[in-house]
């Protein structure tokens, strides 16, 4: 689909506005769309813009951050809009121009609202707006359905350790073996209820700065206790965390001390 004069004109002007001059206020601490509930509009923090067969349009921001506010039995268009140059990776949304239809999706859209009946429930949204060559454009619900979304959980052991003594003396050297049996071991115990993207990453968290780097081979970082540890360090802890984010709802879903080293020196 390529661009038309006139046929985008209305758009052109809700949603291609340079983003110095968006109130970017209303979007502040937005992961995902959300309905505000006392402004009656639904916030879009991001949607990605897209033609019919899914390429980016030409002379337009390929994302936008967006305002559709519930006027009757439509959510019309409003400003203010926010265009981003590049797609932010939190981006969730789409918004699909194809010839003088818009669409707009989502599978991660909340309320505003902190009760207890709408906790972790998300909503699937899809809108359709026919663009006119001039005045507003209203979208019409195409679907509207609701989830109870169910965290994923982990059931299994942290493991605590002596670091200093055998097995692991001050001499040993913690690397990459270690970070993979750890997340090896989050998979065991991993239970998830909603299929998504799930992202599981695991690293060394040393905050107290008790390991130094001695090597490395590739991007295996070796470390090992730092020579200048002494018993007056003792039952100071690095470990080794866990985190599984989920890419879909944009959140930091567990973070599992997996395996914890508490320093035994003599």
């Amino acid at each position: 689909m390529h661009r038309t004069t006139g046929l985008f004109a209305a758009l052109l002007m809700m949603v291609s506005a340079p983003s110095a001059f968006a109130q970017s206020d209303i979007w502040d601490g937005l992961a995902r769309t959300t309905f505000d509930i006392a402004a009656n509009t639904l916030r879009i923090p991001c949607a990605v813009l897209k033609d019919g067969t899914g390429m980016a349009i030409p002379g337009f921001a390929p994302a936008f951050a967006l305002n559709l506010q519930l006027v009757g039995d439509a959510l019309r268009l409003v400003d203010p809009t926010q265009a981003f140059a590049e797609i932010p990776e939190s981006c969730l949304d789409t918004l699909v121009i194809d010839g003088n239809i818009a669409i707009y999706s989502t599978d991660s859209a909340e309320s505003d609202s902190n009760t207890a009946q709408n906790t972790n429930r998300f909503y699937t949204i899809e809108l359709q707006a026919a663009i006119p060559l001039d005045g507003p454009i209203d979208f019409a619900v195409l679907t509207a359905e609701d989830r109870l979304y169910i965290r994923p959980t982990f059931e299994g052991s942290n493991f605590e350790l002596r670091a200093g003594i055998a097995p692991y003396p001050r001499e040993f050297v913690y690397d990459d073996a270690l970070v993979d049996e750890a997340h090896r071991l989050l998979l065991l115990g991993l239970t998830v209820f909603e299929a998504g993207n799930l992202e599981i990453q695991c690293g060394f968290d040393d905050p107290l700065a008790l390991l130094e780097v001695v090597g490395s081979v590739g991007d295996n970082t070796q470390f090992r206790i730092k020579p200048s540890l002494t018993a007056a360090d003792n039952n100071k802890i690095f470990s080794i965390i866990c985190t599984a984010f989920n890419h879909d709802i944009n959140r930091l879903e567990l973070t599992i001390p997996s395996v914890e080293w508490t320093i035994a020196l003599p």
